[in-house]
């Protein structure tokens, strides 16, 4: 553990308190409350801008022991090790933080990297019963208050986690191929760039408000991202119009709410949202259970999509819709990360069936 321990404190809007230590960057912060499970890359984690504003509870153990990788640059300009140029969430709860580097690829350790990131961290928590008091309550807003530091108000939680503070600012094209994939960036992750990229593919990465419905395209591509998607009306407004062609669209994590409230379907909040590397969901064609990664907030009534319309994969936890289809595969959504990263990637195949039929105009191979 540090050698200087600095005390902190987490306050729930409900009024409840959990005392700790400091660590990164020593300041105090206010988000909306999110836990995730299972064992992820923190890092990647917390560059993923599905966390934009939020603090995010990692009750796991040894959290960050991997250290912090390089940051390195791949072939396409992006992040080989982030999911963004930078730390998305406003603040993070762990139990433990180790100070030591137990990875061949950590240039250096977690907390250094939190710190140049500026982000603050509170550890020596009682996460199992901040995890509870979550779990009965549902999400709820919270501030890491450290030190003597100046207070901060629960209501700096709103505003910054919106998909107008992640997306690009104008068009990106990455790749040189023949067939356009139109990305619309509503929180885009480094690991879905790549895996829609092949050398007969180019993506082109757009804001989420850009209207591209009059463009030359081959297919569609919704981004996730943070926030309550019934805030982007440009995005659905957009995508509207680009419904009506006979154009491949396929959507994941919260992009699939987005397409979903674009085809006239209701979103709700839930109560504390799918955020792990192990979600269980069921094929529903073949009945096949994979597990994914997912990090989303909100879901889609059941009843609430329109006629021809019809679900793919079902929740094998809470029996919740993570996907759903029409015009017989053409368009699609699932409300996880079939790339992973932090997470498996056994579902990587459903990226592969939509550029094949980018590559198809359409028709099914």
């Amino acid at each position: 553990m540090p050698q200087r321990k600095k005390n902190a404190r987490i306050l729930l809007e409900d009024g409840t308190e959990f005392e700790g230590y400091a660590f990164g960057h020593e300041k105090s912060a206010a988000g909306e409350l999110t836990v995730f499970t299972g064992q992820p890359d923190p890092v990647r984690l917390l560059t993923d801008p599905a966390v934009r504003g939020t603090i995010v509870l990692l009750p796991q153990p040894l959290t960050g022991a991997t250290g912090a990788p390089p940051n390195e640059m791949d072939e396409f300009n992006l992040e080989r090790f982030q999911e963004s140029p930078g730390c998305q969430a406003a603040g993070l709860i762990t139990s433990q933080v180790p100070t030591e580097v137990f990875h061949y690829q950590a240039k250096k350790t977690f907390p250094r990297w939190l710190k140049t990131q500026q982000i603050p961290g509170i550890y020596g928590v009682d996460t199992r019963a901040l995890v509870q008091r979550v779990m009965m309550r549902g999400t709820l807003r919270a501030k890491i208050l450290v030190g003597e530091n100046r207070d901060v108000s629960f209501a700096a939680a709103q505003g910054h986690n919106q998909s107008s503070h992640v997306s690009v600012k104008s068009p990106v094209s990455y790749g040189t191929g023949k067939r356009k994939i139109i990305l619309v960036d509503c929180g885009t992750r480094n690991s879905v760039i790549r895996a829609l990229l092949a050398p007969d593919i180019t993506v082109l990465r757009v804001p989420y408000s850009y209207d591209y419905s009059a463009g030359n395209y081959d297919g569609i591509f919704i981004a996730g991202g943070p926030g309550d998607p019934t805030t982007c009306e440009k995005t659905c407004a957009v995508l509207r119009k680009a419904l009506a062609r006979d154009t491949p669209v396929f959507a994941t994590g919260q992009g699939a709410v987005i397409l979903a409230l674009a085809a006239g379907a209701t979103p709700y909040r839930m109560a504390c949202g799918h955020r792990s590397t192990s979600v269980p969901c069921i094929n529903l064609e073949n009945g096949r259970c994979y597990i994914t990664a997912q990090n989303h907030g909100y879901g889609i009534r059941d009843d609430s999509l329109p006629a021809g319309w019809y679900p793919t994969f079902l929740n094998n936890a809470d029996n919740s819709r993570e996907g759903f289809a029409a015009k017989k595969g053409l368009i699609s959504g699932v409300f996880f990360n079939p790339e992973g990263n932090p997470g498996p990637d056994d579902t990587a195949f459903l990226h592969e069936s939509f550029v094949s039929l980018v590559r198809n105009g359409g028709l099914s191979e």
